[in-house]
């Protein structure tokens, strides 16, 4: 069982976590492995309050009491624009799929260089807008072009940014663990960008937004795999 966090040493370990950070911020894939008594989640709202051993989030559908562990980390997410979407950058987009199957980002969300290569693969993603369909891709760009249409389904994308055309499409190259691929996604005006970078308990305050990937057990306990908490009242767009 593991031990339950204490606030007070929480922030140090925090702090000198920036490569576990850069394991566990991969969202789904590379997070911690559920058994096969246990299921990951996802849990997308604002912080009602917060103690020595949970918080509580406020969610659409309802208030939801995550336990927090000593090895929870947590990642600030803050403000961005598009002018850090540059080539080379290494990125985390959320995405539709248009009835051509060409794929248009919802969200974008840019790592640190110390969480390069962070989640690297494709699997399946939840985004609000388009539950049904969803799927995350972590990789690495070669090339771009123009999508548009409307949506059906959604993905997530993480990699490096290494064509633009007239910054309206990129593409995402990756890697998995049993092969690799590419998506040209376009990425229009006026979605979210924000930047992710290592966080510490303080961040976890009420009235926060906060993406909290937790584990649930078979009990029904809700335990934090890892905490996005949006600074200065930014949304974790993911």
């Amino acid at each position: 069982m593991q031990k339950l966090i204490h606030l007070q040493t929480f922030p140090r370990r925090v702090h000198i976590l920036s490569a576990s950070i850069c394991a566990a911020v991969s969202l789904q894939a590379s997070g911690s492995k559920a058994s096969p008594s246990t299921k990951q989640e996802h849990i997308r709202g604002v912080i009602q309050s917060v103690d020595r051993e949970s918080l509580t989030v406020a969610t659409s559908a309802g208030s939801v009491r995550v336990r927090l562990v000593q090895s929870t980390p947590v990642i600030r997410v803050v403000r961005s624009d598009r002018a850090k979407i540059t080539d080379g950058s290494f990125l985390g987009i959320t995405s539709v799929t248009n009835p051509d199957g060409s794929q248009r980002a919802v969200e974008v969300h840019v790592f640190p260089e110390a969480m390069r290569g962070a989640g690297e693969g494709s699997y399946g993603w939840d985004w609000p807008g388009d539950s049904r369909g969803s799927k995350m891709t972590n990789g690495t760009a070669v090339a771009s072009k123009m999508s548009n249409g409307t949506v059906s389904r959604s993905k997530m994308t993480n990699g490096t940014v290494s064509a633009q055309a007239s910054g309206s499409s990129l593409t995402l190259q990756y890697k998995s663990d049993t092969a690799g691929g590419s998506q040209t996604i376009t990425i229009p005006p006026g979605i979210p960008v924000v930047a992710l970078e290592p966080g510490q308990s303080a961040d976890l305050q009420p009235g926060v937004h906060v993406f909290v990937v937790a584990i649930r057990s078979s009990e029904g306990v809700l335990t934090a795999d890892r905490v996005l908490a949006g600074k200065d009242g930014a949304v974790p767009p993911m």
